[in-house]
């Protein structure tokens, strides 16, 4: 559950990048937690508290040069893959 000063983001990410990703967001304790929303499709929740929000996003910059990481809005509305 996502507290109030929680935020959520999803990404699609590819399926064999999850676990580095996972290694890599959640190496730096306490900042950010990382979940898998849709397996199949390498969509990850990376929920993480609202202060730490440009620290997370300097990360997510810095990682995006290493796998392709795309940030989505809305899982209602994606393709299955």
């Amino acid at each position: 559950m996502i507290e109030e000063d929680e935020i959520a983001r999803y990404f699609r990410v590819e399926r064999r990048e999850l676990v580095y990703l996972k290694f890599i967001v959640e190496a730096y304790e306490g900042l950010a937690t990382l979940s898998t929303a849709d397996r199949e499709r390498g969509i990850v929740a990376i929920s993480y508290p609202r202060h730490f929000a440009e620290d997370l996003d300097a990360l997510l910059t810095e990682l995006g040069t290493e796998i392709a990481l795309q940030e989505v809005t809305s899982m209602e509305n994606l393709p299955h893959a």
